[in-house]
């Protein structure tokens, strides 16, 4: 939203920025589903049970029509030596140079392909786990494409169309300064109840669980920082009422420990899920427990070195995505880790495994009223002069932003990103932007996005 409707958004009445949130929901509805999600998922539902050779032959045909279609249309790919000849397999791939984000962060022009010149594209901002923002252009086609791809992974998740959701994600659906409760907003359009992730805190868990009780919701699709906080309150006083088919975890690593407790405090399986802004790879998990990139996706490898990792090593991700013709992406390195996995998965599907996913372990950070910050990439949509970033708390009611900046930070920028970061951060917590050549990496490499370093953990919730 504009900074004038978000003003006007968080001074209306709850009753009408419920209102509000569903006619964003009938937009929504109309983008995501139709015709071209429904005729998808009917063949997803098909393919699924394809033998695996088969289903290596429709990725060398998609891996080809990709390559063709970049190489013809796509300026960004104009400088690589990309094959004129179909590849005969698909271990050519790796002769395929790799895809950095820095070379995404170009104009339209130049990284969309100039079939869709003049067309009305989406547009789908993400900050990523990397801390690098990215703008993702896309069509109506592709969005639905890749909802039937999601609509494919409830079922396997056994969560029925049209099913009651309670939705824990990184929108700010709730004025920042609010500190009453209700800390969620409806949106009738798809029978979801938006709860906030940004004002979850020791005392406010129990209004939270009492409205997950009311709700009965069929779903519960939510960062794991966000409701494992609300099951451990479930389970400290003595569990509770709530039966959803499934939890779905997204945006964040999901350890074994957390995993157990969100099933044991809510009578049901959670099923993880790999997805990005980019859309170049999807990794389900399926009903038998395995992590499966889905074939008719793209193209998941675990790379180390620019080499295939051995199974259970853990490799640099890269992916090449199938479904989005007007940005398509070839060997994309997604900035995420993975664990490779062997053998076949007794669900019968002749998908990929993976052992999990590592690439999202960000830190959490801790406000003053004690409410767990996770995923904060949203904050950085409106800002395109930002590089990278990282998010630090180096002191218990302070935050400092690193920038590496590809352009001066406009003044109109910087206030859009102050604005977002208080509108989940809170009152409480000071910030100072700070611009920096470079950002420290790990011994992987690897960027961590947001950073806790004076060592504060939220209260127990059973104190």
């Amino acid at each position: 939203m504009t900074a004038l409707a978000t003003r006007i958004y968080f001074t209306s009445p709850i009753w009408l920025q419920n209102l509000m949130i569903t006619a964003y929901g009938v937009r929504l509805r109309r983008l995501r589903y139709g015709r071209v999600q429904r005729d998808s998922l009917a063949s997803l539902r098909l393919s699924q049970w394809l033998p695996g050779e088969e289903l290596q032959a429709i990725q060398l045909g998609e891996l080809n029509r990709v390559v063709s279609l970049a190489r013809k249309t796509v300026p960004l790919y104009h400088g690589w030596r990309l094959p004129d000849a179909s590849l005969g397999s698909l271990d050519e791939i790796r002769h395929l140079p790799l895809l950095t984000k820095e070379q995404l962060q170009q104009p339209a022009a130049v990284v969309t392909s100039n079939r869709f010149k003049g067309e009305r594209l989406q547009q789908v901002h993400t900050g990523g786990t990397t801390g690098t923002p990215l703008t993702i252009y896309c069509d109506r086609s592709t969005l639905q494409r890749n909802y039937a791809f999601f609509g494919r992974f409830l079922e396997w998740a056994g969560v029925r169309a049209g099913a009651k959701v309670a939705t824990f994600a990184g929108r700010t659906v709730v004025p920042p300064k609010q500190d009453a409760p209700p800390f969620w907003r409806r949106n009738a359009a798809s029978n979801t109840l938006l709860f906030s992730s940004y004002h979850i805190s020791p005392s406010t868990v129990a209004v939270y669980l009492d409205r997950l009780e009311a709700f009965a919701p069929d779903l519960i699709d939510s960062y794991p920082s966000s409701i494992e906080p609300i099951a451990r309150h479930a389970l400290s006083r003595g569990g509770s009422s709530l039966r959803p088919a499934a939890v779905i975890a997204s945006s964040e690593t999901l350890s074994p420990s957390v995993r157990e407790l969100i099933e044991r405090a809510f009578h049901t399986r959670v099923f993880d899920h790999y997805g990005a802004a980019e859309m170049a790879a999807l990794v389900t998990q399926c009903e038998a427990g395995s992590y499966h990139a889905n074939p008719e996706f793209g193209i998941v490898e675990v790379l180390r070195d620019g080499q295939p990792v051995a199974p259970g090593e853990t490799g640099d991700l890269v992916a090449t995505g199938f479904i989005n013709p007007v940005m398509p992406l070839i060997r994309y390195v997604t900035g995420d880790t993975a664990v490779q996995g062997a053998e076949p998965c007794r669900c019968g599907r002749a998908f990929p495994t993976l052992l999990g996913i590592e690439g999202r372990r960000d830190d959490v950070l801790i406000t003053p009223e004690g409410r767990r910050i996770g995923r904060l990439d949203p904050v950085f949509k409106a800002v395109s002069s930002i590089h990278e970033t990282r998010i630090v708390q180096d002191a218990h009611d302070h935050v400092r932003v690193e920038m590496v900046l590809h352009a001066n930070l406009a003044p109109e920028e910087e206030a859009a990103l102050r604005r977002e970061l208080s509108y989940r951060l809170g009152p409480s917590m000071k910030m100072d932007l700070v611009r920096v050549g470079r950002l420290p990496r790990t011994a992987r490499g690897k960027l961590r996005a947001v950073v806790n370093e004076v060592g504060i953990t939220a209260p127990s919730i059973l104190d």
